[in-house]
């Protein structure tokens, strides 16, 4: 089934500028700490929102969200973002031992990359792992690729692969982010990335564009891994943009999780529970009313129950001197009601995540376009297989 779509759009510099009013024109609904209040974020200017989601039985899927938005927020605009399908190029399967050690869903992703792009050989294949997508490319495309990866192990198991199937690929050690890939880049046409995260991948546009590279390929992952506490815009189009985003801001953009399991999920629950339930109980003994992170735990603690995750908490922040003297009797169910809310309040927020992502993707776009790139952005699969289904195709116009 063909699941690939393409923006449809007279000009990416209009998109964005569409994108960035709107979004800018509804900040205070998406642009909000979901779980540092202890009431509603929005209590004072949308409390007809506010009320329609206190009567909820549970957080509201996106029709509902939208509707609310519609009937309780004056001036309120549906986005409506411009698709248009294309068709994948039919390439010659590979066998069924290809994709041997590959988690299924993985393995569709790859499968779906390849058949989307188009590159020029030499194929330089960034923050590679053990190159399975490279393989399939080096593969289904018949060009030569080089796989960078800075685990020295990794490197070593994909070469070891790559020698087994008589590929032509290769791979070299190189840390991306200390500029060991610009050599490479400058040997190479064309440069493919499936998920790298933050600044990998805009260390590759930026030395991409410095070694005059003629094809990227690049699907982004996890825009928050970056340096900057503040988003730092590629292009020059977006240095002028109506909002600024933080970190926090950035996490909303990839917070959907749509191919968890069910017990990935169920801990995921749990431990929020634990931690509005233990943010409560300090924010009682201390007399501080703001929320305090604690920072990531094991996850075999949560199977012990909140009482010890609190008492881990409890050390974490340096707070054990109050826990003799209070009890957390009690905390776990208010920690209960909590996410309850949080989950209604993140629905609101989710509703402008892909809106987020896409402003993202289209900062990237144009920073290519600036460079000379004619550049496309496509959905190369469906979102069951992976939320982060988006992908840059920039060749260069010389």
């Amino acid at each position: 089934m063909n699941t690939s779509k393409q923006l449809s759009c007279s000009s990416y510099t209009d998109l964005f500028k569409t994108l960035d009013h709107w979004l800018a024109q509804h900040q205070s609904l998406w642009d909000v700490p979901s779980f540092h209040a202890l009431d509603w974020p929005w209590l004072t200017r949308f409390p007809e929102l506010c009320d329609w989601l206190q009567a909820l039985p549970q957080a509201p899927d996106v029709n509902q969200v939208e509707q609310a938005l519609e009937r309780c927020v004056a001036g309120f605009e549906r986005l409506e973002w411009p698709w248009q399908s294309i068709a994948h190029r039919p390439l010659v399967e590979p066998d069924s031992h290809f994709s041997a050690g590959i988690k299924g869903r993985k393995w569709q992703q790859i499968q779906a990359f390849s058949q989307a792009v188009a590159p020029l050989s030499p194929v330089l294949e960034w923050c590679a792992g053990k190159g399975h997508l490279g393989k399939l490319i080096a593969y289904q495309h018949q060009v030569t690729v080089c796989s960078a990866e800075w685990q020295a192990s990794l490197c070593q198991a994909g070469q070891k692969e790559a020698k087994q199937r008589q590929l032509p690929q290769r791979f070299i050690h190189a840390d991306v982010l200390q500029g060991e890939g610009l050599e490479p880049l400058r040997q190479a046409q064309s440069a493919i990335a499936l998920h790298a995260c933050g600044d990998l991948h805009t260390t590759l546009i930026e030395q991409g564009i410095a070694a005059q590279l003629k094809y990227f390929a690049i699907s982004p992952c996890c825009y928050h891994l970056t340096r900057d506490e503040q988003y730092q815009p590629l292009s020059q189009v977006a240095r002028h943009a109506q909002i600024t985003l933080t970190r926090e801001n950035l996490k909303l953009a990839v917070k959907e999780v749509v191919t968890a399991g069910q017990r990935e999920q169920r801990l995921k629950h749990t431990e929020l529970v634990y931690r509005l339930g233990f943010d409560a109980w300090q924010r009682h003994v201390t007399g501080a009313d703001r929320y305090l992170n604690v920072p990531s735990c094991n996850k075999a603690l949560l199977g012990q129950g909140f009482v010890a995750f609190a008492t881990w908490a409890a050390e974490q922040k340096s707070l054990s001197q109050y826990v003799a003297q209070h009890s957390f009797d009690g905390y776990q169910e208010i920690g209960q009601q909590r996410s309850e809310q949080v989950a209604k309040v993140e629905a609101i927020c989710q509703y402008f995540r892909r809106p987020l992502e896409l402003w993202l993707i289209l900062d990237r776009a144009l920073r290519l376009e600036e460079a000379g790139y004619r550049v496309t952005v496509e959905a190369f699969c469906d979102k069951a297989l992976t939320p982060r289904n988006l992908l840059i195709l920039a060749q260069h116009s010389g």
